[in-house]
């Protein structure tokens, strides 16, 4: 003899539940209109903000590359006055390219980490998600924007320290911080869009050689 079929809570009864169990008996109203795609952004930039947090290695070897070309590529060009630069200090002439520099490594490889996270199956999972791509491009062009301005913040005190003359006016290092962030951003951006296009990382590398380089 089979058993009775469950009677099925009343309505009041369903939004009275304790404890939030009423999400196993009602599902939550879907969130619509034009705050969901800042709420994914914001969500997707504190997930990159999360994984800086949890893995700093990235940072501190990064760092390491524009220090180098101040300590040992500025000093000694400056000592043995290679390159002309019309009387400002060589030091002088190449932090503000070091800064341009690293912030367009770190943006240019964003691309391939886009490749590595598909080929890993990273990416699928984010897929099929609702989150937007916009959001998942800009988290991760927030990210880049970040790790430049590290960056530029590293350079900027290994200069100071070598004796580099430069402003401490801080509207105009606000200005080069929004510089920063923003271009990192465009160009890892562009560089995951040409991902998006060649689908291979060896591929990826020459295109991103040729934007840097220059």
């Amino acid at each position: 003899m089979s058993e009775a079929p469950a009677v099925p809570l009343p309505g009041s009864a369903e939004r009275v539940l304790p404890g939030g169990l009423d999400l196993l008996v009602v599902p939550p109203r879907a969130r619509t209109g034009w705050p969901v795609l800042p709420a994914r952004v914001a969500a997707m930039c504190a997930v990159e903000l999360q994984k800086l947090r949890h893995d700093r290695t990235e940072l501190y070897t990064r760092a390491i590359q524009p220090a180098l070309w101040l300590l040992i590529f500025g000093e000694t060009f400056t000592r043995i006055h290679a390159i002309p630069t019309g009387g400002i200090p060589y030091l002088d002439y190449l932090a503000p390219g070091i800064i341009a520099q690293s912030a367009m490594f770190i943006a240019i490889f964003y691309g391939i980490m886009i490749i590595w996270e598909r080929d890993a199956g990273i990416l699928t999972k984010l897929l099929v998600t609702p989150t937007p791509r916009s959001a998942l491009i800009t988290g991760k062009a927030f990210a880049a924007g970040v790790k430049a301005l590290i960056q530029a913040v590293v350079v900027v005190v290994i200069a100071a320290l070598l004796g580099v003359a430069m402003t401490w006016n801080p509207l105009r290092l606000l200005g080069v911080a929004v510089a920063v962030v923003l271009g990192s951003a465009f160009f890892s951006r562009l560089s995951m869009t040409i991902a998006g296009i060649v689908l291979t990382r060896d591929r990826l590398m020459g295109i991103g050689q040729a934007i840097v380089c220059p």
